[in-house]
């Protein structure tokens, strides 16, 4: 391959040169020749110049706007089928009469001349190479339109360099000559060759490849720079301009005055990649840089190629990412297959005052209570090894001070994962956690012993007293019956409140044990242990609450006796449905309700608008509320009876509904 056949355009830009050659060269021949023969030579030279121009010109115009695809091998058979019968022609024109007949030769010096009447082909190839002409500039032109900048000052060249010999031509054709000697054509080229020298070594009119370079650049959405050996930018897309908003004419401008740039590219060698950040109307881009070096067909380095790939929505992801497992509470720890620590979060040094890196290296059962430790190490060792396998364990692991704390870890084995290779340990500390579980069954406990206690030393007297009232009843006159029902009365009314207290001393210990209970199921069963008299229950939910069966039932009970005890039972309903709005229930009545400035004394122990109640029912309530984590509140029913609202924080469970 000879030299420019590795630049795009170069085979046809030469193959019309040859062409222009020809033409000048035959030109020459008929203006010097003294015989007739030579004149026949000089214009077959000069012909096979003129046939070439038309189909070599929209090679080149193809090429050049990235349309050669369309010149196929028939497309090119057909294409030069008119120039070859042209061509055989001229070389047998003293044979026939097809193109001209020579009429007189006048031979030189100075100047020879030629007169002769042309046939209908002559003509008729005019028309040919004309079209193939404009139809090469018409394509040159678009691509002049579409694109910007550098390409339209050289197509603009371009189309000056074609357009003077054209001229020249029309002009030579107008006068009704166009075999003259002197033709203007000849010494037009000159100027186009001028012309194109302007392109070639001021606007790269082959080193530029237009449609390749809008598809692989001006395309492309990456900011994409060219910086030659001085450091001087020669080339910029349209995605680099925009990011240098604001800077006018960066063509020739020294790069490391206006491209944005990391150190790490000044060292690099071939190839390198650096990151830089760009300050934006929007906040900060982030940008990876890829460093090419440019070289020419020798190897001979012309420059750097410098493509800037807009990462800022994976950096944000990455430190978005990175901040959360940084400022979590919980600590992320990656393991090897061995059971070796490959990375540890931030978080470990709040933990366990060491930091990450110090875990690095480590095999994490060391750290591991020794009476945790064996059954951790045979639970992944039977498990561990299989992708995907996931756990939770709780063991003691000791911080940089030698103290214990309580870890609750879930494991997950993404050994295969080729973005983590490693089993990520999700741990946090739980050792608060178990501390205050065990206070709270402690104060459980005490609260079962202190109702034992008042169950079993107020009972006792208390059963006492009402066996001696039995007696006396049946041993004194009418005069002192009143008295003894008065006294019957108050042991009645102490026995209530030795109840109520029971009832209340543990209704406030914190629930531990939960199951799902039917709601439904609940508050009948409730409504069947109290008295009603005569009032009605209305049911409408299905949630299943995490709760103590036992407590939610005491709750129903106290809310069902307080709405049938202050008001008429027997125009009285009791709703029990789901809040709408909440997750969580309530209880309604359609009684008188209660007034808004007594709603918060409600709760209290004691309170209590009944002579012989003990003031505990709704105290009761609140506590078995509270004790399962969830909140009371009293406000007006739709009919302006009470309304109990119970809203529970995390969302129960609905049963299904029977299908009919």
């Amino acid at each position: 391959m000879g030299p420019g056949s590795g630049v795009r355009g170069a085979v046809p830009f030469v193959a019309i040169m040859i062409c222009v050659s020809l033409y000048a060269f035959g030109n020459a021949i008929r203006t010097g020749s003294t015989t007739l023969a030579t004149f026949r030579v000089g214009t077959f030279v000069k012909y096979v110049g003129i046939l070439g121009l038309g189909p070599t010109q929209l090679w080149f115009g193809l090429t050049y706007s990235g349309r050669e695809s369309l010149l196929g091998r028939r497309h090119w058979a057909l294409l030069v089928a008119w120039p070859i019968f042209v061509l055989v022609l001229v070389g047998t024109a003293p044979m026939h009469d097809l193109l001209w007949n020579v009429v007189e030769f006048s031979p030189g010096p100075p100047i020879a001349s030629v007169d002769r009447v042309d046939g209908p082909v002559v003509w008729l190839n005019f028309v040919y190479q004309y079209a193939l002409i404009l139809a090469t500039y018409v394509l040159i032109a678009l691509v002049g339109i579409r694109r910007s900048g550098r390409y339209r000052v050289q197509v603009g060249l371009m189309l000056l360099g074609g357009v003077i010999p054209l001229a020249a031509s029309a002009i030579l054709l107008s006068r009704g000559n166009p075999v003259a000697t002197l033709d203007p054509t000849s010494f037009a080229f000159t100027i186009t060759g001028g012309v194109f020298a302007v392109a070639l070594f001021r606007f790269g009119l082959l080193d530029l490849v237009p449609i390749a370079r809008h598809t692989l650049v001006e395309e492309m959405s990456d900011p994409i720079f060219v910086v030659d050996l001085g450091d001087q930018v020669v080339d910029v897309n349209a995605a680099g301009a925009e990011l240098l908003d604001g800077v006018e004419q960066p063509l020739g401008r020294p790069a490391d005055e206006i491209v944005p740039s990391d150190d790490a590219l000044e060292s690099g060698g071939e190839s390198s990649e650096a990151d830089v950040v760009v300050e934006s109307e929007d906040g900060p881009r982030y940008f990876d840089i890829n460093r090419t070096t440019l070289t020419d067909r020798t190897g001979s380095v012309m420059g750097y190629l410098l493509i800037y790939r807009d990462v800022t929505e994976r950096r944000i992801a990455e430190e978005r990412f990175q901040r959360l497992i940084e400022r979590s509470s919980d600590m992320v720890v990656v393991l090897d297959e061995a059971g070796t620590v490959t990375f540890a979060s931030e978080s470990v040094e709040r933990v366990l005052g060491c930091e990450p890196t110090e875990l690095v290296g480590e095999r994490v059962v060391d750290r591991v209570h020794p009476d945790d430790r064996s059954e951790l190490l045979a639970d992944l060792s039977e498990y561990g090894t299989e992708y995907g396998y996931t756990d939770t364990y709780v063991a003691r692991v000791d911080d940089a001070a030698g103290d214990w704390h309580f870890i609750e870890a879930r494991a997950t084995n993404l050994l295969d994962d080729p973005f983590v290779e490693g089993i990520v340990l999700n741990a946090r500390d739980v050792t608060e956690k178990r501390r205050r579980k065990r206070e709270l069954e402690r104060q459980n406990e005490r609260l079962d012993q202190f109702a034992s206690i008042v169950a079993h030393d107020l009972r006792n007297p208390l059963n006492v007293a009402i066996g001696r009232a039995d007696l006396l009843e049946a041993n004194v006159d009418a005069e002192h019956e009143e008295s003894i029902d008065n006294v019957r009365r108050q042991l009645d009314r102490m026995e209530a409140i030795i109840t109520d207290s029971l009832t209340l001393a543990r209704s406030g210990e914190t629930v531990t044990e939960t199951e799902e209970v039917d709601l439904e199921t609940v508050a009948r069963e409730a409504w069947g242990s109290v008295d009603t008299d005569g009032a009605t229950l209305e049911v409408d939910t299905a949630l299943c609450p995490e709760s103590d069966r036992n407590r939610l039932l005491s709750a129903f009970e106290n809310l069902f006796r307080n709405s049938v005890e202050h008001n008429d039972a027997t125009e009285l309903t009791v709703r029990v449905g789901s809040l709408s709005d909440r997750s969580g229930f309530y209880v309604e009545d359609t009684g008188g309700g209660i007034p808004a400035d007594d709603r918060e004394e409600v709760f209290e122990q004691g309170y209590t608008t009944n002579r012989d109640g003990t003031g505990f029912g709704l105290a009761i309530v609140r506590d078995i509320v509270q004790a399962h984590g969830w909140e009371i509140s009293l406000t007006e029913g739709e009919e302006g009876g009470a309304r109990f609202e119970i809203e529970c924080y995390e969302t129960p469970v609905e049963k299904p509904i029977a299908q009919v």
